[in-house]
């Protein structure tokens, strides 16, 4: 259910206010949907011409060239004679693929999304740098990988909060920054966005998104310099699963989830990676992860990089190339 919808939702006051902000941050009050109507029949399938781009620019609109430019028409004509695209089934069919295109032609995303932003207006925003700040978009592994996530988020936005258009996500947001780091400030609305915890989760997604593909021991390495509190408590966490799987893979055959950690650790055999100095260690990791999770403890900053370094060790170890090269040491010596 949208948290907040019809007239009463901050995003609709922003939304009802973007003429108001233009006027106040540009002079003049920007007239997007007459663009809309001007390229309107580019819905079609029909080629986009060179001469189409005329509308997009349109400055008794919107300041397009104040922020953009188009490549020069020798560059770019000859590669869209060649190209039909069908915007009128977007973004139902082919949206990468169009997308992916018409970034060949034109180099540049915040481009491509200017063209689709104003033909579909319903499916589409501008990839501006405001609105990535107000949704802390990182890009991601190429620029319509970013851009397909970035319209994945404006559109949650819209179901959410009842916003009809990803065009009109896409106004709110930008007034809204205006709002929170521009010269027109409204510290009312900035609390509000800042307490909505639906852009708040989304927020925090886009932030730890190109953290999600690292081990718990990696996260944890991190995580250590920024917050070392829930770093430590990460690398706990990480340091129990890799001392039972260390065990696994070493033929302990009677470890169980029940099995307290220090039994584990004494059940060790001293080969491979596992030595009696290093159980010590883990002994003294095993007592400050109780003290951590049941008394609250905060370690210090020795304390935490022999856990962070320890973690990430063991990691290697349980690589197949690790335990090989464990179990060749101890029998060299």
């Amino acid at each position: 259910m949208p948290h907040q919808s019809g007239q009463d939702g901050y995003l609709q006051q922003c939304l009802r206010e973007f003429s108001s902000i233009c006027r106040l941050k540009y002079g003049f009050e920007f007239d997007l949907s007459a663009v809309e109507r001007e390229v309107k029949h580019l819905r079609q399938r029909t080629p986009l011409a060179y001469e189409d781009l005329k509308y997009f620019e349109s400055p008794k609109h919107w300041w397009f060239t104040r922020f953009w430019v188009f490549p020069p028409q020798n560059v770019i004509e000859p590669a869209l004679k060649e190209e039909t695209f069908d915007f009128w089934n977007l973004p139902d069919s082919n949206e990468e693929d169009t997308i992916r295109r018409l970034l060949y032609i034109f180099k540049s995303i915040e481009l491509v999304s200017i063209i689709l932003r104003f033909i579909r207006p319903e499916h589409y925003s501008i990839y501006s740098s405001p609105v990535q700040h107000m949704l802390e978009i990182r890009h991601g592994r190429g620029l319509v990988e970013t851009y397909l996530t970035f319209l994945h988020n404006m559109r949650e936005i819209g179901a959410h909060h009842g916003l009809a258009r990803v065009a009109d996500v896409d106004m709110a947001l930008w007034v809204l920054h205006e709002k929170c780091f521009g010269i027109h400030r409204d510290q009312e609305i900035a609390a509000v966005y800042r307490a909505d915890d639906f852009m708040l989760q989304l927020r925090a997604r886009n932030l730890v998104a190109p953290l999600a593909e690292l081990s718990d021991a990696k996260l944890a390495r991190a995580l250590s310099g920024v917050k070392p509190d829930i770093a430590a408590l990460v690398a706990c966490h990480c340091f129990e699963g890799l001392i039972r799987n260390l065990a696994e893979s070493l033929g302990i055959s009677a470890i169980g989830l029940r099995t307290p950690l220090e039994q584990v650790i004494d059940d060790l055999p001293n080969y491979g990676p596992v030595n009696p100095v290093r159980k010590a260690v883990w002994r003294s990791i095993k007592s400050w992860r109780n003290e951590i999770i049941h008394c609250g403890t905060t370690l210090g900053p020795r304390e935490n990089q022999i856990l962070f370094d320890e973690v990430n060790r063991l990691e290697e170890d349980l690589k197949p190339d690790g335990l090989r090269n464990g179990h060749q040491a101890t029998a060299d010596r």
